[in-house]
């Protein structure tokens, strides 16, 4: 079974995830400067520059949205879809001041769903080893936690920078708890 494409807008009660446009820049430069989590969670540059956004506005890669949360820029999510294995490996962030407020579990719901609905198999995610929040999130989406790689390269990752340990989560379609 091939799988399709995911639409280029979702839509999810009060949010809206949607391509990634010029008017983008400040909140991402802002929210992604400010905030030492999402340095010390993601892979995503830090300090993170004009040179950072230019590149991802240039190529967002395959799925990747702008998270809005009450017409704000609320955080960034995306899927990289493996069309021949059926696969795809989810990431995201969040502002702080969305944080707790469920905009991260719906976000990563609804395009799972999405994910499940045009034919991929399996959705892995890779957290940085000790982010507990980003665990729980999984978990109350139905991930199963797999395991953990060790020292996986990683010269991006914001404070921890060379290597890192992450887990290893996947979602099965059935599995998914909304």
């Amino acid at each position: 079974m091939a799988v399709g494409t995911l639409p280029p807008t979702i839509h999810v009660d009060e949010l809206l995830m949607r391509p990634v446009e010029e008017s983008d820049r400040e909140p991402y430069r802002t929210i992604l400067n400010t905030d030492d989590s999402i340095a010390r969670w993601t892979t995503i540059p830090y300090p993170y520059g004009d040179a950072d956004f230019d590149a991802f506005l240039n190529d967002p890669g395959e799925n990747s949205y702008v998270i809005e949360w009450d017409g704000q820029v609320a955080g960034g999510i995306g899927i990289r879809i493996d069309h021949d294995a059926q696969t795809a490996l989810i990431g995201y962030w969040l502002a702080p001041e969305a944080r707790g407020h469920g905009v991260i579990s719906r976000a990563a719901a609804s395009l799972c769903e999405h994910a499940f609905d045009i034919g991929v198999q399996r959705i892995v995610a890779e957290v940085i080893l000790g982010n507990l929040t980003s665990g729980a999130v999984l978990d109350r989406l139905g991930f199963t936690l797999e395991g953990v790689a060790r020292s996986v390269h990683a010269p991006s990752c914001g404070l921890e920078g060379g290597r890192i340990d992450e887990q290893i989560w996947s979602l099965l379609p059935g599995e998914l708890v909304k």
